[in-house]
């Protein structure tokens, strides 16, 4: 498979007060989800749609795209026989991280992150941490190296989605080298030693600082009915992008709108878009806006050699209005 897209979904029909009561008995009593603190009673429950494109990296190298990270492993596995479907196994968390690890061929005591499932009952969190400090101690003896957090103290539990939106927070936290704070949380919950476990709780926004790049992380992602899945993520690699960026040859953006007034509204965003980020990409800008755009009445092409000459071409068309001049590059 060359491609794919995967994901989560959830949505609920119905309103999400109406959870309560449902019998699964993980509902919290003031719709806040407190991961791992002492005062957690469960979740709260939320909604979202989350989805990935999938590539090979040699692929996604080739084709030059925007890639925010790489998958190194993923291991699932599956609880089996237990006194109910709310109740973990240590067992098994434990044994699924492993084998994420050993698929990814990494170092564990370079995973300076882990989102955790979280979903802040009386009865899975010190489970949970117990099957995370496990898999730590066939490795390393090293004490609060790793930060643990969970986003359904942010948005809920997704659910069937929950994985997903792990995932995606894991993502953008690799892309902007900053790990988001776990919420609600107060007092650690007293069933659990954080003092003498390898993780600790990120409770506040943070830089994302490493001494071994790049950064890896993992996901865990626990099913009601006992399957239980972890991925290993790893930075995305460095790559070198600044082609065309020297003016050493052109670029063509191609622009278009239902109306001329509409296409100078857009030509306005472009402006605004570039005075705030001075550093973006000529290529990127230029390949989006050819790709991603529709097909309308009122029609712009420019020929561009650098960001200053689009910055300069936009300017003077807001001003002397949407005329061609073809010795300008402007049609």
């Amino acid at each position: 498979c060359d491609m794919a897209i995967a994901g989560g979904i959830k949505i609920s029909f119905i309103e999400i007060m109406s959870r309560r009561g449902d019998g699964i008995g993980i509902d919290s009593s003031d719709y806040r989800t407190r991961a791992f603190d002492e005062d957690s009673d469960g979740a709260s429950w939320g909604e979202g749609i989350i989805t990935f494109i999938l590539k090979p990296l040699n692929k996604a190298i080739k084709n030059n795209d925007n890639i925010y990270a790489v998958i190194k492993g993923v291991a699932i596995n599956q609880d089996g026989r237990s006194i109910g479907i709310t109740a973990p196994n240590v067992a098994a968390q434990e044994d699924v991280i492993v084998r994420a690890w050993t698929d990814a061929n990494i170092d564990p005591s370079r995973i300076s992150y882990i989102e955790a499932h979280g979903t802040g009952t009386k009865l899975g969190d010190p489970i949970e941490i117990e099957g995370i400090q496990k898999a730590f101690d066939r490795y390393t003896d090293k004490k609060q190296f790793c930060a643990i957090g969970s986003i359904k103290t942010s948005i809920g539990h997704l659910d069937s989605a929950a994985g997903a939106a792990g995932l995606l927070k894991v993502l953008l936290a690799l892309k902007y080298k900053k790990l988001p704070p776990s919420l609600h949380f107060n007092k650690p919950n007293s069933k659990i030693e954080f003092e003498n476990s390898p993780v600790y709780i990120n409770d506040r926004l943070k830089k994302w600082e490493v001494t071994d790049s790049p950064r890896i992380c993992g996901v865990s992602s626990f099913g009601l009915s006992g399957t239980n899945c972890h991925i290993v993520v790893e930075e995305a690699p460095e790559i070198n992008k600044k082609r065309n960026e020297t003016g050493d040859c052109f670029e063509i953006l191609t622009l278009s709108a239902k109306s001329e007034s509409d296409l100078k509204r857009l030509l306005e965003k472009y402006e605004g878009y570039l005075d705030k980020n001075i550093k973006a990409s000529l290529g990127d800008i230029c390949y989006t806006a050819n790709t991603g755009r529709g097909s309308y009445s009122c029609r712009l092409a420019l020929v561009i050699r650098d960001t200053n000459d689009l910055k300069e071409k936009i300017r003077m068309l807001l001003q002397k209005g949407l005329v061609s001049s073809e010795e300008r590059g402007i049609y």
